[in-house]
């Protein structure tokens, strides 16, 4: 059995799944969702609360034991400090191996182990699932259908040589600890990638995704027609958003695994997906695992 112990947002989650989905097929065993930690409601200072995400997709997820008594009878601390005994003891007991991501970098060992896991990690990169991306792709389906303003937007991109850009704001802009480790948004990264791709593609029109669309408006200015996608199309955890990035024929992606996943769901044969050449602001992060090999880095 794999257990994936699930943290953070849509995007690292689905880090998690899709290297909880290789492990699974490669010992052809059974993969389970530890939630515990993402319904715990603990008072934290400075912390940003998550929720369980992938329910936007059309997965039938089996849960852990304690991640339904959990969603049932919510409790805080009680039931994550147990998860927590029970992993240590299962680990002490050679019940259970630990499988610990310990930087950034991809280890190799982590796509190969067997026997009874728990994955405890972001594992954010293809790497830790390339080999199995096709039942990854099965599995990330869409449950919800683009509705209103989000299938118009959808008939545009279809029809027209699209280009997704994603700006990522929020508590990149409004955590200064998580500014320091991600960077400030940099524009001219921007503006260099959408001259790259009007040079490759004829007639593109760049579609403009942002969790601060005002700010993008303001900042993001290209000499080439841009729609900005509004708030109000974002869809149930911004399922319509990721939905439309990756039907776009090619991408322009943050420092962020929301997009990267846009941009990797994107089916187009022929895409240019363009990355930043740093997905860290610390210099010790380059994250060069992060970036497939097949994208750009400006």
């Amino acid at each position: 059995m794999i257990t994936v112990f699930l943290r953070g947002g849509l995007g690292n989650q689905m880090f998690q799944y899709a290297h909880g989905v290789h492990l699974a097929r490669k010992n052809n065993t059974t993969l389970v969702i530890d939630t515990v930690y993402l319904q715990d409601r603990t008072p934290r200072k400075n912390f940003t609360y998550r929720n369980y995400d992938l329910d936007i997709f059309t997965i039938t997820p089996q849960f852990s034991f304690l991640s339904r008594l959990a969603q049932k009878f919510p409790a805080p601390l009680l039931w994550l400090s147990l998860d927590m005994i029970i992993i240590k003891i299962n680990s002490i007991a050679g019940i259970q191996k630990l499988l610990h991501e310990k930087d950034e970098y991809v280890n190799p060992d982590a796509l190969n182990m067997s026997g009874n896991l728990l994955t405890v990690g972001y594992w954010q990169s293809e790497k830790y699932f390339r080999e199995n991306a096709d039942d990854v792709r099965n599995a990330f389906q869409f449950r919800i259908p683009l509705e209103g303003e989000a299938n118009r937007i959808g008939e545009k991109i279809l029809a027209t040589n699209s280009v997704s850009l994603h700006v990522r704001r929020g508590d990149y802009a409004a955590d200064k600890k998580v500014m320091q480790d991600m960077g400030e948004t940099n524009i001219t990264y921007y503006q260099e990638a959408a001259r790259y791709i009007a040079q490759q593609v004829s007639n593109p029109i760049f579609f403009i995704f942002s969790d601060d669309i005002e700010w993008c408006r303001k900042k993001i200015l290209l000499p080439f027609p841009v729609i900005y996608v509004s708030a109000s199309s974002a869809g149930p955890k911004g399922s319509h958003h990721l939905q439309l990035m990756s039907l776009c024929k090619h991408n322009i992606i943050a420092n962020s695994t929301f997009s990267w996943w846009g941009a990797w769901l994107n089916k187009n044969p022929y895409k240019i997906v363009i990355g930043p050449q740093k997905w860290y602001a610390d210099n010790r992060k380059e994250g060069d695992d992060v970036i497939p090999r097949e994208w750009i880095r400006i």
